[in-house]
């Protein structure tokens, strides 16, 4: 009942047209049973006695009831379907708008294809119900009973002894409602762990085929595709037992109907014109309890997948903007980080080892410092962190002074340019891509950005050049190529602090050099993190720390590092050992 009455407030604005609808399915209900007392009363005084002008005016009558019929009709499918898609376009647009406002570590559980799946097929069984289902189901009801009141009113033996069967039906119905539940339940997981398996197959199509591992994901897919099979089979098999039992009493009814009036206008107790109004209505008796079935199928539908849409609205905001956010338009870029610890949210702090502890320093606006430590030593969860994609777990990140979590949020993200570990490019052109933080950007700021990530000429090289569409995710470009493209966003945004995590690790040592000769000049007067593996990449950097397991271990120029036996010194080494002389 609260899932269905939280639905009824994305309905609300689109009340007019539900007034609009449950008006014309009154007045159509109300022409649907006065159509049989019509042609009774065609037979009885105008077929009986003779009399054709009764039953060309009857007959008239009925003609234009029907002509009525089906003009509110159209108007009537036409209110359904825009109530339908309005409650369809808003649970998008609010479940899109809160997916783009959830933090990292939303992120870092869910899965893609259980999201697709809510998105899609979730808020589509919604808007089946809310759109059609659930007036039809009100149809139904009100043809039910109004036919039982006319048909008690023409002759209430007849009728009460025609609807002997009908608890019947209504108890297939019951039990059919109470197993078609957690069988829809079941259909929508099974639905989204086969979008999920999709997704991650087509997004790691090029893994798969260089592990050859084809025949291993058809294998997972193919199972995952059978249980979903299974499940809307044993769905599919409830149906199978319920719909046929409720025709075959629907037309027990039908065929008792018959038998029953036959004795009565025999008796003298009926006449012919009622027994044929019977027989119209004995339909206003059987379809609605047929069609309830239906109506079953689809609300139960609605009433599983609702709350998993629900769920994710539901889903707490970790990460928000201040109320009176600080602006964050002209940041300076001191940074510093005082005695900050970090955990990750579905961490026991009490028990497990923290992914950052006790890291504490400060960087000068322009300086340039290289972040070193080994896989899993939180280089990137650091940097994570002053962008506010996590919040600490302990301590204060500072930006000139003021606490990231202070700073306006969108404000704050456009004032430290990322190039990320992994890159993502969006299916656009790649001009689109380079000026995606900067879509205002002219075609001379876009190129020369270009250039200084080593990327115009090879651009230039192409059919099209910037105007070059390609793949999703950049499919069709190399590591290094992709790599450029997002340093190149980066740097078009001009942003007071610069963040390299691994911004060259895709590229040939030639490449990097040139790169990095061409960032001197862009990081001029910018503070910038450079995180890496490869000294190369740290060499022009002012100060390095040193993360080792969560710890800052050692932090200096590189000579001063260099000089020590720490972490730092080691790396030095074995790359020295392995660089071709």
């Amino acid at each position: 009942m609260r899932t269905l009455l939280r639905l009824m407030i994305y309905v609300r604005p689109s009340m007019r047209w539900v007034v609009t609808a449950v008006c014309i399915m009154i007045l159509a209900t109300i022409f649907d049973l006065v159509a049989p007392w019509i042609l009774g009363e065609i037979f009885d005084k105008g077929i009986g006695k003779g009399n054709m002008s009764v039953v060309i005016g009857l007959t008239l009558a009925l003609a234009g009831i029907q002509a009525l019929k089906s003009a509110g009709m159209f108007v009537q499918g036409y209110s359904q379907e825009l109530v339908g898609q309005n409650v369809v376009f808003k649970l998008r647009k609010e479940l899109y708008e809160h997916l783009q406002r959830l933090s990292f570590s939303y992120y870092d559980r869910a899965q893609t294809g259980q999201l697709m799946s809510r998105m899609t097929g979730d808020i589509d069984a919604v808007k089946n119900f809310v759109g059609f289902g659930a007036m039809n189901l009100f149809t139904g009801m009100l043809t039910f009973l109004g036919t039982i009141i006319f048909m008690m009113t023409m002759q209430w033996k007849v009728t009460l002894i025609s609807l002997v069967t009908i608890p019947f039906i209504l108890f297939v119905l019951f039990r059919f409602n109470h197993k078609v539940g957690p069988a829809w339940s079941s259909i929508r997981e099974q639905m989204g762990r086969l979008t999920t398996t999709l997704q991650e197959n087509i997004s790691g199509i090029r893994v798969v085929k260089s592990f050859a591992t084809e025949t291993v994901e058809q294998r997972k897919f193919a199972e995952r595709n059978e249980q979903n099979f299974e499940t809307n089979m044993d769905r599919a098999k409830l149906e199978a037992k319920s719909f046929p039992l409720m025709g075959f009493y629907g037309g027990l009814t039908f065929v008792l109907m018959i038998w029953i009036s036959a004795i009565f206008v025999v008796r003298g107790e009926m006449s012919i014109g009622t027994f044929m109004a019977f027989q119209w209505y004995t339909w206003g008796i059987i379809w609605p309890l047929n069609m309830l079935g239906w109506q079953i199928n689809i609300f139960q539908q609605a009433i599983k997948a609702a709350p998993r849409v629900f769920e994710v609205l539901d889903t707490p905001i970790d990460i928000k903007n201040p109320v009176s956010g600080t602006p964050a338009g002209n940041i300076n870029g001191n940074v510093s980080f005082k005695q900050v610890s970090f955990y990750f949210s579905d961490q026991d702090q009490t028990k497990d080892k923290p992914i950052l502890d006790d890291i504490t320093f400060h960087v000068k606006a322009g300086e340039v410092i290289g972040v070193l430590g080994a896989t899993g030593s939180g280089k990137s969860s650091l940097i994570g962190l002053l962008s506010r994609y996590y919040d600490t777990s302990g301590g204060q990140v500072l930006i000139d002074g003021v606490d990231v979590k202070n700073y306006e949020l969108d404000g704050l993200r456009r004032s430290i340019g990322v190039v990320p570990q992994e890159t993502f490019l969006f299916s656009a052109s790649i001009g689109d891509n380079i000026a995606y933080g900067c879509p205002d950007a002219t075609q001379e700021q876009i190129e020369e950005a270009a250039k200084k990530s080593q990327i115009h000429d090879f651009i230039q090289s192409l059919p099209s050049g910037y105007d070059t569409r390609i793949g999703e995710r950049g499919v069709g470009l190399s590591g290094g190529q992709r790599q450029r493209v997002a340093l190149a966003r980066a740097i078009l945004t001009d942003p007071p602090i610069l963040i390299l995590d691994e911004a060259t690790a895709s590229v040939d040592t030639a490449t990097e050099s040139a790169i990095h000769e061409a960032l001197l000049e862009v990081m001029k007067g910018k503070t910038t993190f450079i995180i890496a593996q490869r000294l190369s990449s740290i060499q022009h950097a002012d100060r390095i720390i040193v993360l080792e397991n969560g710890r800052l271990t050692e932090q200096g120029t590189h000579k001063q590092l260099n000089e020590g036996n720490g972490f730092f010194r080691q790396l030095f080494d074995r790359q020295k050992e392995i660089t071709p002389t």
